[in-house]
């Protein structure tokens, strides 16, 4: 297939999150109008095997063309890490290894059972990693194949919340979902560090009290002025303080980029 082929064709980006499943349709860059859509999920435990099977149930409504699949998953189920460099990094077998040492040595040993990847930071750099349950990532590629779709990409929703605003070279981000709250700082066009928690319905106080805890661990970022803030919780705050500057956004999948490039 072509670029230009490529480029022509529609694709279906999904954000799967414990709470709901949101979609819209990309062509040639651009959500197509009145395309996106948003399906509730009950699922007061967050967990990912419901949030899967409300995947599932779409895929077999969805009457639309096979179109093929960008998916973007809630941060609660992608446990992210900054790691050193080591040499190890440069073979793939060898670095699998590496990065499950480095995720068991925090998550215990059941990271053993994530599937993990790391960025293509430069030679010598530390890498921001990822890991997510094994089964879940599985899941959502059976469940694709089932009904005839191409998965093009499943990844955590800090990487698209990234790219969207990484023209505009922030210092730092902000995001926010149900249930969990995102910091990262960033330079030269990558995340440099990184820092996850959990955080409750009022993230508004939450989130300057966070970056004050940060701060402690992190003194440079005394530095920087100003956040980029994606809201994806669903409870806008007013009580945001003015550090923390809002970015529009409509869902988690209007975050995902044209899949061709993915």
């Amino acid at each position: 297939m072509s670029l230009i082929e490529r480029l022509a064709r529609a694709t279906v980006c999904l954000h799967l999150a414990p709470h709901g499943l949101h979609g819209v349709l990309r062509r040639a860059g651009r959500p197509l109008p009145d395309s996106a859509f948003h399906q509730p999920i009950a699922n007061p435990d967050a967990s990912w095997e419901v949030a899967l099977a409300a995947l599932r149930g779409w895929l077999e409504q969805d009457g639309g063309k096979k179109l093929p699949l960008a998916v973007s998953l809630a941060s609660r189920w992608c446990a992210m890490q900054m790691v050193p460099w080591s040499g190890a990094l440069l073979d793939r077998a060898s670095a699998q290894r590496f990065l499950h040492s480095q995720f068991s040595a925090v998550y215990g040993e059941g990271a053993r059972a994530w599937r993990l990847a790391a960025d293509d930071a430069p030679y010598g750099k530390p890498r921001l990693a990822c890991g997510i349950d094994a089964a879940l990532l599985q899941g959502v590629q059976d469940a694709a194949a089932a009904h005839g779709r191409r998965c093009l990409s499943i990844e955590p929703i800090a990487g698209p919340a990234w790219r969207s605003i990484a023209s505009a070279k922030p210092a730092a981000l902000a995001l926010v979902e149900a249930g969990r709250l995102l910091l990262a700082t960033t330079s030269g066009g990558r995340i440099t560090a990184l820092h996850s928690q959990p955080c409750d319905v009022a993230w508004g106080d939450e989130l300057d009290r966070a970056w004050r805890r940060w701060n402690l661990r992190a003194p440079q970022l005394d530095a920087i002025d100003q956040v980029a803030l994606i809201d994806l919780s669903g409870v806008p705050q007013t009580n945001v303080p003015e550090r923390f500057v809002p970015v529009a956004v409509a869902s988690g999948a209007h975050l995902m980029r044209e899949a061709a490039w993915a």
